[in-house]
């Protein structure tokens, strides 16, 4: 297909004019036009562009961008002019969804996350920018707080940094990929079992610990490598494009 009709698709898909975003959210570097094979990955980097290019990719959808609001004007030179360049010199496209790919009801980090780990009857949640961005339901069976966290550890490819200070069975839990620790906040108003996030914060802790809720932080890259691999499926399967995921290691 045409780049721009990707972008428009994408656009549409995952409703980008409904979110308050730091993303400039949408094509960011324009290669060549026609789109035969897209590549996946969390974050634009030199590694990812690389990797793209050997992989024959002519478009790369990332969760997080090279370009965020207010960054102009910079010069383009050091680390940005060099990954520039590698977009450019091989002619891949470089497209970013930021909080779209967060808060989908069908390939967003979280809602794809809480399907995955067993919950059922999901609401969106988590509030930003006047707009929901995470996902919140009831396990089916609640399980132990121990064992849950087992569970996410599986699930993500990370181990989690916890807090074990809510009931001994877990039912409810709301989940927000990403540096949304602050945002365990919403998940205690709402009277939550536990609460999934992908960095942990030292308000958190305390914050968790009084209000008698569970906390698990599993990693800002593990939590959003879920989206960006779930967009790419469903494009293969909608639009019947080449893709194919890059995974490049982030302990963060």
């Amino acid at each position: 297909m045409l780049l721009g009709e990707l972008d428009a698709y994408l656009a549409d898909f995952l409703a980008v004019k409904s979110f308050d975003d730091a993303s400039l959210n949408g094509l960011q570097v324009e290669g060549r036009r026609e789109v035969k094979r897209v590549a996946f990955a969390v974050s634009a980097c030199a590694e990812v562009f690389r990797k793209a290019a050997s992989a024959g990719a002519n478009a790369l959808v990332v969760h997080h961008g090279l370009f965020w609001k207010g960054d102009w004007p910079q010069p383009v030179s050091g680390v940005l002019r060099d990954r520039l360049k590698l977009l450019l010199d091989s002619g891949c496209s470089l497209l970013a969804y930021h909080l779209p790919l967060d808060a989908h009801a069908e390939v967003g980090n979280n809602a794809v996350a809480a399907r995955a780990l067993g919950l059922v009857e999901l609401t969106s949640f988590c509030e930003y920018h006047g707009t929901p961005i995470g996902w919140r339901g009831r396990l089916g069976k609640p399980v132990q707080a121990r064992t849950f966290v087992r569970r996410l550890e599986s699930y993500y490819g990370h181990k989690a940094h916890a807090v074990l200070a809510g009931p001994d069975m877990i039912s409810s839990v709301g989940i927000v990929s990403g540096g949304a620790a602050r945002e365990a906040e919403q998940a205690v108003v709402l009277g939550l079992d536990a609460y999934v996030t992908g960095e942990a914060g030292e308000p958190a802790t305390f914050l968790c610990r009084e209000a008698r809720m569970h906390f698990a932080a599993l990693g800002h890259y593990a939590t959003e490598r879920v989206g960006v691999r779930a967009l790419g499926e469903h494009l293969k399967r909608t639009l019947g494009l080449d893709t194919i995921f890059i995974d490049v290691e982030n302990d963060a």
